[in-house]
């Protein structure tokens, strides 16, 4: 996404964010604020996939003015450390407002955080999530079989589980919708934490929580894009992962970026990271 993209898909993301609280007006809104050369689409904010948290939300975009078929989807997930982080942030709203445009439904997710709830809480919280999203798979004219997801550091991690971890039926948590998979077409993961070492951490006790536990050949296709001086994910844990994948027969692609830190797919080095994404979702979601 070039710098010209991304202003216009940041300061639509305002307009949008501003008329989500007149739901009777957005589609007039839209209609007449969004530039020509843009397709338009229509947000709805903070739409509940599970009663009793503030977290349990989800903003959706869908494309309006692209014809009549089903659609693909993607799942966005945040990064924050598994502590931080919102749905909302600039570089996912403007994703959340990207990708629409190019004609896949997309959804960002909010989830509990460390401070609201243990490990694994916010893995069967995406999952829960995910659900959802096949439960209403009609009413917003979505292909259930082409559901993808891009998620940006502890992010990432969330949405490569949910593309490994569907037969561990313990990561699906209390919540709805239970009677559809939570499982993905493919995941794409900038600065993916495939394991952790630190000991305040705990998958050190628990590898089922983390992709490490689940090195198999039948899962899906995944993308993993890491900053070779990454400060905080460790490319070697990643490329770990990566080999034992590839080892194992999985249909999986690493692309490192050589002097780059944390940031890459999210704020560095995107004239890299998003076209290798872009094509990534087509292959695997258009067809």
């Amino acid at each position: 996404m070039n710098i010209s993209s991304l202003t216009k898909m940041i300061l639509l993301s305002m307009i949008i964010t501003w008329v989500g609280c007149h739901s009777g007006e957005t589609k007039k809104a839209l209609t007449e604020t969004v530039p020509e050369e843009l397709k338009s689409v229509r947000v709805t904010d903070n739409i509940p996939y599970r009663s009793g948290h503030e977290k349990w939300v989800l903003d959706l975009a869908e494309p309006e003015n692209f014809g009549e078929e089903i659609r693909p989807a993607i799942v966005l997930v945040h990064g924050g450390g598994w502590r931080f982080g919102s749905k909302q942030e600039p570089v996912f709203r403007s994703m959340l407002l990207y990708y629409a445009n190019l004609g896949y439904v997309t959804v960002s997710v909010d989830y509990r955080l460390a401070d609201d709830a243990p490990f694994p809480a916010c893995i069967e919280d995406v999952k829960c999530a995910v659900r959802w999203l096949r439960a209403h798979a009609e009413e917003y004219r979505i292909d259930p079989e082409r559901i993808g997801t891009y998620g940006h550091s502890a992010g990432a991690h969330l949405a490569v589980m949910l593309a490994v971890s569907s037969e561990n039926k313990e990561l699906e948590g209390d919540g709805p919708w239970q009677e559809y998979s939570s499982r993905l077409t493919c995941a794409a993961g900038g600065a993916t934490p495939t394991e952790i070492g630190n000991p305040n951490n705990p998958w050190s006790e628990h590898p089922e929580w983390g992709p490490i536990g689940y090195i198999s050949g039948g899962q899906p296709p995944i993308l993993l894009l890491q900053g070779g001086a990454d400060p905080i994910v460790k490319a070697h844990l990643v490329e770990d992962y990566y080999n034992k994948m590839k080892a194992a027969g999985a249909n999986i692609e690493y692309i490192v970026v050589s002097g780059q830190g944390h940031d890459v797919s999210y704020s560095l080095a995107t004239d890299i990271t998003q076209p290798a994404m872009d094509q990534f979702f087509a292959e695997y979601l258009k067809k």
